[in-house]
C-alpha cells in the first residue's frame, strides 16, 4: 500500500474506463449520425472528420510535452472536445451542402456555397471557441496544458472541416447519399421549413417574445440559483473508486495510525547542525498543535532529509481534502502553531517554517477561485468583441453574452445539485463528498462558453442570411431557427452522446465533467437557441441586424 500502488490500480481503472468510452461513444456517435443523414456514408464522414482530428490533436499535444508539463486530465479533454466538435463542425457543412443539392445546385456548387455559409460560420464559431478556451492559459498551472490541448483539437477541427472536408465531399459526389435508411425521405422534406417542429415553436415565440424571456428566461435562472451554494475542492482519496483495493488499505491505515493518514506537514529548512534543535522545537509544538479543533494527532517523530537540512513532522487531521472545514484547519494550524514555532527557532540562523501536505488542497482552491475572475473577465471581453466584428451588431453582441452567461450559470446550479447532494449517488455510481472539484468550474465556464458559442452562431448567420434576403426581422428568425434548429440538435445529441459516457467513468471529477457539459449542452441547445435567442432577437428587431457604421460586419 502506498501512493505508488494507489496510483497504478487508478492508472488501470482509468485505462479501462477510457477502453469503454471509446467501444460506445463511437456506436452512439454513429447512430444519431445515421438518425440526423438517413444515409450511411453521409454519418460516417463527420466521425471520420472528429476522430481524425481527435489523433492530430494527441499528436500535437504528445509534441508539446517534451516542453511543457502536460496534465493527466489533458488526453481525456482532448478526446472529449475534439471528438464533439469535430463531429459537430463537419455535420454542419455536409447538411448544409445536401442542403443546396436538393435545391439544384451542382456538386461543386453545393460545397462552394456550403463553404461560403456554414464553412464561414464554422471558422468564426472555432476562432471563438478558441478565444474562449485562451483564458485558460490566463489562469496558469495545470489549466495551461488544458487549454493548450482544448486550443489545439478544435484548431484542428476546424481546419479539416474547411480544407479536408470538402475534397470529401467533392470526390463522394452524390454517393454521399449512398445506403439510405428507409423512411427518412418524408422527414427530409419536411425539415427546414416553417411545418417543421422547430419552425413552428419559432413562429409561436416571435408571437410572444416577451412572455417566452419572462416564462423561460426566469426557469433558467431558478436552475442557476443553487449554484450560490456550491462548493469546490481538491479531491483526495475520498473521490476514487471505494471498490479498489488501494483505497480500502488507505482507510484502514488512516484509522489505525491518524498521524500518517490525512496530514498536514510542518516542513523546516535549517543548517544540518541545528537539526536537533529543529527536531526539538517540533515535538515540543505538539500540544500546541492537538489543541486545535480537528486534529487528530501530531506525529510523535520527526523526518530528516540524509544532509539534515530539511525536516517534516505530520500533524493528523479529521477531516478529508473535501470537507470545506479543512481550509479552517490550516487557517488555524497558520495562526496558533507556525508562529510559535518560527519563535522557537529565532536563534537558527536561515531557519524557514512553512506548512505543506493537505495545506496545499486549500491554498490551490483559493488560488483558483482568485484566477477564476480575470478568466472569466477575459473571455466575456473577447467573445463579445469576436460577435460585434462578426454581425456589426452591439445589441446582439450583449444579448450573446447575456444568454451564454444564463446557460453556464444553469449548468453549474444542475452540477451542484446532483453532486452536492446525495440523491443521485445511486443513479450515477458515485459517493458525494459535497464538493465539486476545484478546477472544473473554470474549465466548464471556458468549455461552456466556447460550445454554447458554436450554436449561437450557427443559429444567428441562418436568421441573419434570411435577413439579407429581405425577410422581414420576426420572418427570418423563423426562417433560420427553421432550417438551422434542427442540424444544432442534431450536433448538440453527438456532444450529449460523448459527454454522458464520460459521466459513466469510475473518477468522480470526470462524471461531475461529463454530466455539467452533457446537461448544458442539451439545455443550450434546445430551450435557449430554440426559444430565448428567438424571443431576444425577436424584441431587438432590426436592431439585431445593424449598428455603427464603422463596424466590420462578417455575416453580410
Amino acid at each position: 500500500f502506498g501512493p505508488t500502488s494507489l496510483d497504478q490500480e487508478m492508472n488501470e481503472t482509468v485505462g479501462e474506463d477510457f477502453e469503454r468510452a471509446e467501444l460506445f461513444a463511437i456506436p452512439a456517435t454513429l447512430i444519431i449520425l445515421l438518425l440526423a443523414f438517413g444515409a450511411v456514408l453521409a454519418a460516417g464522414v463527420p466521425l471520420l472528420i472528429g476522430l481524425g482530428s481527435v489523433a492530430v490533436a494527441l499528436g500535437l499535444t504528445a509534441a508539446i510535452s517534451t516542453w511543457v508539463p502536460v496534465d493527466q486530465n489533458s488526453q481525456a479533454i482532448v478526446l472529449l472536445i475534439g471528438l464533439a466538435v469535430g463531429i459537430d463542425y463537419a455535420l454542419l457543412i455536409v447538411r448544409r451542402a445536401r442542403e443546396e443539392r436538393r435545391a439544384g445546385a451542382s456538386v461543386l456548387d453545393s460545397i462552394g456555397i456550403a463553404g461560403a455559409t456554414a464553412g464561414r460560420a464554422v471558422a468564426i464559431s472555432g476562432l471563438t471557441v478558441v478565444i474562449a478556451m485562451s483564458g485558460m492559459l490566463v489562469a496558469g498551472g495545470m489549466f495551461t496544458s488544458l487549454g493548450l490541448g482544448a486550443m489545439f483539437v478544435v484548431a484542428v477541427a476546424v481546419a479539416a472541416a474547411i480544407f479536408v472536408l470538402p475534397a470529401v465531399l467533392a470526390l463522394l459526389g452524390d454517393r454521399i447519399e449512398a445506403l439510405r435508411l428507409p423512411f427518412t425521405r418524408r422527414r427530409e422534406a419536411r425539415r427546414g421549413t416553417d411545418r417543421s417542429l422547430w419552425g413552428r415553436l419559432a413562429g409561436a415565440v416571435t408571437s410572444r417574445p416577451a412572455t417566452a424571456l419572462l416564462v423561460v428566461g426566469g426557469a433558467m435562472v431558478a436552475l442557476a440559483v443553487p449554484a450560490l451554494g456550491m462548493k469546490t475542492a481538491i479531491g483526495g482519496v475520498e473521490t476514487l473508486p471505494k471498490d479498489l483495493a488501494g483505497v480500502q488499505a488507505y482507510h484502514q491505515f488512516h484509522t489505525a495510525v491518524p498521524a500518517e493518514g490525512d496530514v498536514l506537514q510542518v516542513v523546516v529548512s535549517a543548517p544540518a547542525d541545528a537539526a536537533d534543535e529543529v527536531e526539538a522545537a517540533l515535538l515540543g509544538s505538539a500540544d500546541r498543535a492537538e489543541a486545535v479543533e480537528l486534529v487528530s494527532a501530531a506525529a510523535d517523530q520527526v523526518d530528516q532529509s540524509v544532509d539534515g537540512t530539511v525536516s517534516v513532522w505530520n500533524i493528523g487531521v479529521e477531516v478529508s481534502s473535501s470537507d470545506e472545514r479543512l481550509s479552517t484547519v490550516v487557517e488555524d494550524v497558520r495562526g496558533e502553531v507556525l508562529p510559535q514555532l518560527r519563535a522557537d527557532l529565532s536563534d537558527v540562523p536561515g531557519a524557514e517554517v512553512h506548512l505543506g501536505g493537505q495545506a496545499v488542497v486549500t491554498d490551490l482552491t483559493s488560488w483558483m477561485d482568485q484566477r477564476l475572475p480575470w478568466v472569466v473577465g477575459l473571455v466575456l471581453t473577447l467573445s463579445l468583441v469576436v460577435m460585434l466584428l462578426s454581425f456589426g451588431s452591439p445589441s446582439l453582441a450583449l444579448a450573446t453574452v447575456g444568454l451564454n452567461v444564463l446557460s453556464v450559470g444553469a449548468a453549474y446550479g444542475v452540477l451542484t445539485l446532483v453532486f452536492g447532494g446525495t440523491w443521485a449517488e445511486g443513479l450515477l455510481g458515485f459517493t458525494s463528498t459535497g464538493a465539486i472539484a476545484s478546477w472544473i468550474p473554470m474549465m466548464l465556464f471556458v468549455l461552456l462558453f466556447g460550445l454554447s458559442m458554436d450554436y449561437h452562431i450557427f443559429v444567428t448567420s441562418r436568421v441573419r442570411e434570411a435577413f439579407d434576403r429581405g425577410h422581414s426581422p420576426r420572418e427570418a428568425i423563423r426562417s433560420g431557427v427553421a432550417r438551422s434548429a434542427g442540424v444544432v440538435t442534431a450536433a448538440a445529441a453527438v456532444m450529449v452522446g460523448v459527454f454522458s459516457i464520460f459521466g459513466t467513468l469510475s473518477m468522480l471529477e470526470m462524471k461531475q465533467l461529463g454530466v455539467g457539459l452533457g446537461v448544458a449542452i442539451l439545455v443550450d441547445a434546445t430551450v435557449v437557441r430554440g426559444v430565448l435567442l428567438p424571443a431576444v432577437l425577436a424584441l431587438l428587431g432590426r436592431r439585431a441586424h445593424t449598428g455603427p457604421a464603422w463596424l466590420p460586419k462578417l455575416h453580410h
